[in-house]
């Protein structure tokens, strides 16, 4: 059975500094609520590189840097505790295809990492052994997402949205949306693979809920829908089954 953790990072958990145990047959996913650190942001902006500070100095809205300091510096107290490093020592580039990954001292051959957020929420996920991808959208009124789906949905998740009742087409829009888009950030991908030349195939959910992909070159991938909290959608994908899966 594939064991993938859910788990919740608060603020007293900016406090800890203690190693943090990744075993080889667990997926982990920390999520955070970005309000619970706004008396701590300066606190974690002090943890982000030159390049990071640059970044998020580039948002116009406050509540975005806010958001990107929070997440950021989280991502960093996180990987310290898992590398048994400083979260300053930590260094990131783009690989080859523009999915960040560590480099310089801190660089493990054995570790990967993910990271999305939305509106309030801040997801990230850590494997020892496996490629991953992680993405959670806040459930919200999108006027013509039929007509998105349309666009971006492979026929048959398309067919699926309509044959739905109007009260239920919302959430599996959501729900099919972040499942591609972890897909494509856990192969690197990201829009360079149309998220219509592949589908979520839920008619062959195993027990613990692993959906698998149908597409070119997704036959080793698989997925699996959470809810992070009330009121959002989240996705972890993962390439095979993780061992004692």
């Amino acid at each position: 059975m594939p064991k993938i953790r859910i788990m919740e990072f608060d603020e007293p958990q900016l406090d800890q500094d203690a190693p943090l145990s990744l075993p080889t047959c667990e997926i982990q996913v920390w999520q955070a609520y970005t309000p619970a650190f706004n008396a701590r942001v300066q606190e974690l902006a002090a943890l982000l590189s030159g390049e990071e500070s640059r970044r998020m100095g580039r948002f116009y809205f406050q509540q975005d840097r806010v958001r990107f300091a929070v997440a950021h510096g989280i991502l960093r107290k996180l990987i310290s505790r898992y590398l048994n490093t400083r979260p300053r020592r930590i260094d990131f580039r783009n690989g080859s295809k523009g999915k960040p990954e560590l480099y310089g001292p801190c660089a493990v051959a054995d570790f990967f990492f993910n990271i999305s957020h939305s509106h309030q929420l801040v997801a990230l996920a850590f494997s020892k052994i496996r490629h991953i991808g992680v993405d959670v959208e806040h459930i919200r009124a999108i006027p013509d997402f039929e007509e998105m789906a349309g666009y971006y949905f492979h026929p048959t998740e398309s067919a699926v949205l309509q044959s739905l009742p109007c009260s239920k087409k919302q959430q599996y829009f959501f729900d099919c949306w972040t499942c591609k888009e972890a897909f494509v950030k856990a192969t690197g991908d990201g829009l360079s693979r149309p998220l219509h030349s592949f589908f979520i195939c839920a008619d062959n959910k195993t027990a613990h809920g692993i959906l698998r992909i149908k597409g070119e070159g997704a036959a080793d991938w698989r997925i699996l829908p959470f809810e992070p909290v009330r009121g959002y959608a989240g996705a972890v994908a993962f390439r095979g089954n993780p061992p004692g899966g």
